[in-house]
């Protein structure tokens, strides 16, 4: 078996899932760093916790508690050869473009054709199972905040174009498994908790 689950999710109530690669420790408390750097400036930016920071695979949206051990075998059986994926974090990314920015991302290197594949091989499982595929193509990008309102946005991303520049990279991350998440929407923001981990072959 090359998956873990971590919660038990018996019954039929619905749950917010999403598949996603987590970031190593050392790597969330850079990207922190960088977010609490642009703190100081006037923008008005809703951060993403240091927690929350993720690489997204593929969201789900709302499913029932009991599928996901189909779910997460679906997923187990298609990255069955997909090997260690090797990628790296740096410069910024503004969409949807840096005079009006309302998303602000790290952009990802490396092995991105392993990861775009990976990607393909998630969603075509899950498609097989009646999850619909997005229309849109996949553009592998973690995300650092949301802008809530436009004043300071652009004075904002020059700011960090020139902190991606003086680190040319904010971590690298050697992708060994896919997490199944859930998200809990609540007042003070998302909670995110690991139900199942998959394990990519060969690693």
């Amino acid at each position: 078996m090359k998956y873990e689950v971590f919660r038990r999710c018996d019954g039929v109530e619905q749950a917010r899932l999403f598949w996603a690669v987590n970031l190593p420790a050392d790597v969330k408390l850079k990207l922190a760093e960088l977010q609490a750097r642009m703190q100081r400036k006037t923008a008005d930016v809703k951060w993403v916790e240091q927690q929350n920071l993720h690489l997204t695979v593929k969201f789900l949206g709302n499913a029932g508690r009991d599928r996901i051990n189909e779910i997460v075998r679906a997923v187990e059986s298609a990255v069955a050869d997909s090997g260690l994926i090797r990628l790296e974090l740096g410069g910024t990314v503004f969409f949807p473009h840096k005079m009006q920015p309302q998303v602000i991302w790290v952009g990802v290197r490396g092995e991105l054709d392993k990861f775009r594949r990976l990607h393909h091989l998630v969603e075509k499982s899950l498609a097989g199972i009646g999850f619909p595929s997005e229309n849109r193509g996949f553009s592998p990008h973690l995300t650092l905040g949301r802008v809530r309102y436009p004043r300071g946005a652009g004075g904002l991303a020059r700011d960090l174009e020139a902190m991606a520049r003086e680190s040319a990279c904010f971590g690298r991350v050697d992708v060994k498994t896919v997490d199944l998440m859930e998200s809990e929407l609540t007042s003070r923001g998302p909670v995110y908790s690991v139900l199942a981990r998959v394990k990519l072959a060969g690693v």
